[in-house]
């Protein structure tokens, strides 16, 4: 599942960087920026606690090859992330991202990289640890003498990850988006956004339920059937990219409902159970259904099988496309400060009976790890560029752009954006000066794809979240008019406020669970099976008429049990129980 995790990532990260913010008129960000100076000044005093390398100059440049399961980009890091790593450790970050075979390939030179992020802790991740291509970061005093900030802050990560692939006296790295507190919720990702413009140009017509939503789409598609510069335009637009077990955008009909991916299941949030996603009454079938008869209905992109995410995002920025599953897909392609301006904008609107899946916090961090190669030359630059992920400061600055320049710490010690920074909410193309890089900011965003701490997390310098849609300046700053219509139409100011005033959310708790790793003739059968469930599902979204839809699901589900859907399917009930316990030890622990 690495490529649909890569976007969760997006999620955690980008949301902070890119997506929309809410707020009342009281304080725009231009009194927020009178004295910045003064800011400024205070700012610098505020980070001096902050453990900060010094710049690196004095030694001799690295580069390292930054092998990342999760990255989307090929090549050498640029911008402003790029420069922020060169003057603080005289870095130079060379992303290789997987694809089919790469992990193989790169095992069997015997070096996979030397900072190493997988998608994932299942059979690559413990391939990796067998074949001894992962350092241990108990061995010696690399924690210690590099790494002081992530021993004393993710202890309870890295010992988890111990326990858990290093018999309890090996660590092989920690996994992402960790917390200091699993009694809380990160910000919600899943939840449908759609063109409220358009919405309300055609009276805002509820929706009961998934499969209404396609008469409502289809609505809009007929009220505005060209894009912003007068291409075709579409309710929907799919692509394979991050397909793993089966197909990702069809498996997220189920986070609508409380259901998490689980292999070849939805586990069930609420109830700590699991249901085979090729059962007849699984939200997986109910996806196919709703994908197939948006085709049936002419409203669903005939370009959404072969596609990629590149091309889906450039439709969604031209307003080609009406409806968006996760917050930071369409929106943060979409809602430009011209289109907000305009009063056009992407915004959540649920069906009446959904409970989309929130995630919460971890203290065990996630299952996309970070890790260091066991061949990397200078192992502990390495650790002291993590290291510095792991902090306030780096957190902060490889989320939200260089210090200074777009965003700040006010006279309160309270984080606002800068002009600048608002600029690259709703402008990802937007300039980056040359002393913080040059080029776009988007381009100099950290292409690594990976997060440490949850930017849900509080930052212990301004006593907010890093999430920067909690901010108290982003609370106050005034909307745009376009926002300002879906705040009034819910009475809400955020897209998290709208989901728990009406009730519209259930939280799926971080527990310390980690799957078993499959056999090596189950993952042989789980491979076949998955690629029998994927091909099928794109031809069942592509079908005619409900009889051959009929036909063709019928047919994938007869070849996946023919290449052993049943004994995948019963080991990833198993492995449902054994997280269902995990969940309940979390929940005894938080009481």
């Amino acid at each position: 599942m690495k490529n649909f995790w890569a976007a969760i990532t997006a999620a955690l990260i980008a949301m902070a960087m890119l997506a929309g913010c809410g707020g009342t008129a009281s304080q725009s960000v231009s009194t927020a920026q009178s004295d910045q100076s003064e800011q400024s000044s205070q700012a610098t005093a505020l980070q001096s606690a902050d453990p900060e390398p010094a710049g690196d100059t004095a030694r001799e440049e690295y580069r390292i090859d930054v092998y990342s399961q999760l990255a989307n980009y090929a090549g050498e890091q640029v911008g402003w992330f790029a420069k922020m790593v060169k003057d603080k450790f005289n870095l130079v970050l060379n992303i290789i991202p997987t694809g089919d075979g790469v992990f193989a390939t790169r095992m069997s030179s015997g070096k996979l990289g030397d900072l190493i992020l997988f998608g994932n802790n299942g059979q690559e991740f413990t391939d990796a640890i067998e074949a001894g291509m992962l350092l241990d970061w108990y061995e010696g005093d690399l924690l210690e003498s590099y790494g002081k900030d992530i021993k004393e802050d993710l202890s309870v990560a890295l010992q988890f990850n111990a326990d858990t692939f290093g018999g309890g006296t090996k660590c092989y790295g920690f996994g992402h988006n960790v917390a200091t507190s699993s009694q809380y919720s990160e910000s919600a990702f899943y939840h449908p956004d759609i063109r409220f413009d358009i919405y309300q140009e055609i009276g805002s017509p509820e929706i009961a339920d998934l499969m209404g939503y396609l008469d409502v789409l289809k609505q809009m598609v007929d009220a505005r059937p060209t894009s912003d510069s007068g291409l075709p335009a579409y309710a929907i637009s799919l692509f394979p990219d991050w397909d793993g077990d089966t197909v990702m955008s069809v498996k997220c009909m189920g986070a609508f409902y409380g259901y998490d991916e689980f292999g070849f299941t939805l586990y069930d949030v609420v109830e700590n159970t699991a249901k085979p996603v090729l059962d007849e009454d699984s939200y997986y079938m109910a996806g196919l259904k709703f994908f197939n008869k948006a085709f049936q209905m002419g409203i669903l992109d005939p370009d959404s099988a072969t596609q990629t995410f590149q091309d889906v995002c450039t439709k969604y920025a031209d307003g080609r496309v009406y409806y968006s599953i996760f917050s930071w897909l369409g929106p943060s392609n979409y809602n430009t400060p011209d289109s907000l301006a305009a009063g056009k904008g992407m915004f959540a609107v649920a069906a009446k009976d959904q409970k989309n899946v929130v995630y919460g916090t971890n203290i065990y961090g996630g299952n996309r790890i970070w890790s260091i190669g066991s061949r990397a030359e200078q192992p502990e630059r390495i650790m002291e560029l993590i290291n510095w992920l792991c902090t306030p400061d780096g957190v902060m600055q490889s989320t939200h752009g260089p210090q200074g320049i777009t965003w700040d710490y006010d006279a309160n010690g309270k984080a606002y954006l800068t002009e600048l920074g608002i600029a690259t909410i709703g402008d990802p193309n937007t300039a980056m000066p040359e002393e913080a890089g040059g080029g776009l900011w988007q381009d100099g965003q950290a292409k690594m794809n990976n997060s440490t701490f949850t930017t849900d997390e509080i930052n212990p310098v301004s006593g907010e979240k890093y999430n920067r849609d909690f901010w108290e300046s982003e609370l106050k700053r005034e909307p745009s008019a376009a926002k300002v219509k879906w705040q009034e139409a819910f009475s809400v100011l955020s897209e998290d406020e709208y989901l728990e005033n009406l009730n519209l959310k259930v939280v799926a708790i971080g527990s310390d669970f980690v799957k078993d790793t499959r056999s090596a003739d189950l993952e042989s059968k789980y491979i076949q099976v998955s690629t029998a469930i994927k091909d099928g599902s794109w031809r069942a979204i592509y079908a005619s008429s409900d009889e051959d839809f009929g036909k063709i699901v019928a047919d994938m589900i007869e070849q996946a049990k023919g290449f052993g859907y049943d004994e995948c399917v019963a080991w990833d009930m198993e492995q449902a129980q054994e997280r269902a316990e995990a969940v309940a030890r979390t929940l005894a622990m938080n009481e």
